[in-house]
């Protein structure tokens, strides 16, 4: 191994390192940065009609935040109305539950073996104290301690700087960037990184689309029917849509969940299912086809293991980084297939049609 390849695989090495050791910290910084690669050509839109570059990303970083705010503002007050009303009709969901899966098990018991009954209600029981655990300590450590707060402190405090900073500084920092790849391999980067930009920017722009249109769809079809809990829920599967397929069996089966307490007709339940499976439908067939588009070349499946790989590694500043990672890796892994299509290792006779021109 040269020199140079151990170089660069001991900067890699070091990096990863650090990004892992320093993951707890990570997440606002991430955020900035990718609101400001999304806010970037829109502050470059601007400086070509002649605002000034601060003065523009003041503009644009100003607009997102008001923007944010209001749609906090809007959905705020509706989303903790609905998850109070969950909290509060929990004893009765419980007791309905109770009462649903009784005479089931009355009916399913007696054809099971004292054993087996034992066994099945000591799992039951084990699992349920598990979950409510669980969700005990999840809702504790989201909600309660310094750590939380001092995160949302710094989500909503550094994000906007890192975001202002980034977007108002970008063109130089790309130069600077530019100016220290190594010359031999400059025109190289260059077309690697122009393909990695167009393909991460038509994915982000694509999946915000759907995952929009998909919420917007759900509350809409949901409290039209007049579900509990539809605005909760359809942001829900809207927001999560990114992830292949999940979107709509996640909110599906919280939808499902809902309607079992919300109506007493079967109809409504396979209704308020058929909203969901539509909703796949039109994603898979229609939305995503014209929105994100096969020449984004991010396939489901390394989608779903990207995002799952870096929530594994770094928790949820992995999963904002899984994305770009995935379509930069994809770029660089296609190009070395289209190097080694043509290179002697695939066909040796490769080899052989270059050597005329180089004996030329």
């Amino acid at each position: 191994m040269s020199n140079r390849a151990r170089i660069w695989l001991a900067s890699a090495a070091a990096l990863l390192g650090g990004l892992y050791l320093l993951s707890s910290i990570l997440f606002p910084f991430v955020l900035g940065m990718i609101i400001a690669y999304m806010l970037d050509p829109v502050c470059d839109r601007l400086q070509a009609r002649g605002i000034p570059r601060t003065a523009a990303t003041v503009l644009i970083v100003g607009g997102f935040i008001l923007a944010v705010v209001v749609a906090i503002a809007v959905t705020a007050p509706v989303l903790w109305s609905q998850a109070v009303h969950i909290i509060e009709r929990a004893p009765e969901l419980h007791q309905r539950a109770q009462e649903a899966i009784e005479p089931l098990w009355a009916d399913i018991a007696p054809y099971l073996g004292e054993s087996v009954r034992a066994h099945i209600e000591q799992t039951v029981a084990a699992y349920a104290g598990t979950a409510a655990g669980w969700l005990g300590s999840a809702l504790q450590a989201i909600f309660s301690g310094s750590l939380a707060a001092f995160d949302i402190l710094s989500l909503a405090l550094i994000t906007p700087l890192v975001a202002f900073y980034l977007v108002r500084d970008w063109n130089t920092l790309l130069a600077e960037i530019d100016r220290r790849i190594p010359r031999p391999a400059v025109d190289i980067v260059r077309a690697r990184a122009r393909e990695i930009d167009a393909t991460l920017a038509a994915w982000m722009r694509g999946v915000a689309t759907v995952a929009t249109i998909l919420a917007v769809f759900y509350i809409v079809s949901l409290s039209a029917i007049g579900l509990y809990h539809s605005v909760l829920i359809g942001l829900f599967a809207g927001v999560i849509s990114f992830i292949p397929f999940v979107g709509a069996i996640v909110g599906g089966l919280l939808a499902l969940v809902s309607a079992l307490f919300t109506f007493d007709t079967p109809t409504m339940w396979l209704t308020t299912v058929g909203i969901f499976f539509l909703g796949q439908i039109v994603e898979s067939n229609f939305l995503t086809p014209r929105l994100v588009g096969r020449n984004v070349e991010l396939h489901e499946v390394w989608v779903i293991f990207s995002l799952m790989a870096g929530g594994l590694l770094f928790g949820f500043t992995g999963v904002l980084l899984a994305i770009p990672v995935t379509a930069s890796l994809g770029v660089l892994v296609r190009a070395a297939d289209d190097y080694y299509l043509v290179s002697h290792l695939y066909d040796p006779r490769q080899r052989e049609k270059a050597e005329p021109e180089d004996a030329d």
